[in-house]
């Protein structure tokens, strides 16, 4: 049976809005579809399709990257490492009105670069900063946001999980995906920041300072002493970041050192035990099997509508806009940003990157650039109503008082951040290509 592109486009969509309402999982939907669109279009001859896809994702040796970044995580997770990063942060943010809001964003970003997940830190810090926030009379919605926003920088901070599924999926280099993202990071980081701090210098009853009685009974030779838990962790980042910069690693090395670096780290805090291996294990096949799974799905969905010309449908509808070239990447940034709204950014990843990916490089795009850019889209995603992942996981540490629509209320200053800096990257490239082009060994 042939159907037209354009209707096929529609029945996709369609049958994928009917099935997710009804309950069926994202990644089973998108597999599904892909069987019955195969057997209706060209019968059970070519149901080879799908299988053929999954071997190609079992066989790239870049995925390997991401279980081994999930383990680490997971490992410095237990070993203690957020709660040591958070007080020596706020010791050191004391003094400063809002300091435990920066205190949190600064935590979440140096564990967005140890971790590589998005909001590996925000549980963590849900329990031990929030509660902290509110009993120093902090306001909840400026308090909920900062950590919500800083924990969802693990989209882009390497070494991130997201840049390792899109390079794979784009064809992409790694590397130079991981070192792209450092400035945008680093620049939403001190945005969030410096947001703080106006806030606060506007009306400092929203994040009152540390007490003058406890700021003065804190040295500094006893602010270097709880300092101290951090410098492991830091050595680990540097360890990563710099073995893949300067050239002596791939990232796949690097993640298999950075997940040895911390069962050692672990070890040295005397957290090491068969407890802790048996649940960082297991979570870390968990969600390794989730992601493949739903990158089954969603590949064998795409290599369907591929193969019945999908990819040239797109193409000629995004150049039909009439848009100059930088026109059509704003419209793609839009589609991301609506379909953040409803869909993991697992699934995003795989439905989109693989049509996307050609149209950019014919237009002249920098396939790296726009990898930045995505990342830096599946950030706001984590945090966008009404389906964001971050929103769901706030609540669920949140103290009873905190209601879901406090949540969301929270989100959407961070958001307009994120979109501003969004901009900024868009209209200005080099943030997110000068050190990539700066490496020494680029293709790794």
């Amino acid at each position: 049976m042939t159907i037209d592109i354009a209707t096929l486009t529609i029945l996709i969509a369609i049958s994928m809005v009917v099935l997710l309402i009804m309950g069926l999982p994202f990644a089973f939907t998108t597999g599904a579809l892909a069987v019955i669109f195969i057997l209706i279009m060209w019968g059970p001859s070519s149901l080879g399709i799908p299988v053929s896809r999954i071997m190609d994702v079992m066989r790239n040796y870049v995925f390997v990257v991401g279980p081994l970044f999930i383990l680490m995580a997971r490992v410095l997770a237990k070993a203690g490492v957020v709660e040591d990063l958070f007080d020596a942060v706020q010791i050191w943010m004391g003094p400063v009105g809002g300091g435990l809001a920066i205190a949190a964003v600064i935590t979440a970003t140096i564990m967005a670069a140890m971790s590589g997940i998005i909001g590996a830190a925000l549980v963590t810090l849900g329990i031990i900063a929030l509660p902290s926030m509110l009993q120093r009379g902090y306001d909840k919605y400026l308090s909920m946001g900062s950590i919500m926003a800083g924990s969802g920088l693990g989209s882009l901070i390497p070494p991130s999980l997201v840049f390792v599924l899109y390079g794979a999926t784009a064809g992409a280099s790694v590397g130079k995906l991981f070192v792209g993202g450092v400035f945008p990071g680093i620049m939403l980081s001190g945005c969030y920041i410096a947001y703080i701090l106006v806030r606060v210098t506007i009306n400092p009853k929203l994040a009152p300072p540390l007490p003058k009685e406890r700021r003065v009974n804190v040295t500094f030779k006893q602010k270097l002493i709880i300092s101290r838990g951090v410098i492991l962790p830091a050595i680990l980042i540097f360890s990563i970041l710099g073995s893949i910069y300067g050239g002596v690693a791939t990232p796949t090395e690097a993640a298999a050192v950075g997940a040895f670096g911390s069962f050692c780290i672990a070890a040295g805090r005397h957290k090491l035990n068969w407890d802790l291996l048996k649940e960082v294990f297991i979570g870390t096949a968990e969600v390794t099997g989730m992601m493949l799974w739903v990158g089954f799905g969603c590949l064998s969905l795409v290599s369907v509508y591929l193969l019945a010309g999908g990819g040239p449908f797109v193409t000629g509808l995004l150049h039909g806009t009439g848009l100059s070239p930088i026109g059509i990447i704003i419209i793609m940034q839009i589609i991301f940003i609506i379909l953040g709204m409803f869909i993991d950014w697992v699934g995003i990843v795989f439905l989109t990157i693989p049509i996307f990916v050609p149209i950019v490089i014919q237009l002249g795009f920098d396939p790296i650039w726009f990898g930045v850019l995505f990342c830096m889209n599946m950030q706001m995603a984590y945090m966008s109503p009404p389906f964001g992942q971050g929103m769901f996981y706030m609540k669920g540490v949140a103290p009873k008082h905190i209601t879901m629509g406090d949540v969301i209320h929270s989100v959407w200053p961070f958001l307009a951040i994120q979109f501003v800096c969004l901009m900024i990257v868009l209209f200005n490239p080099q943030i997110a290509l000068w050190l990539p082009n700066t490496m020494i060994h680029p293709g790794r």
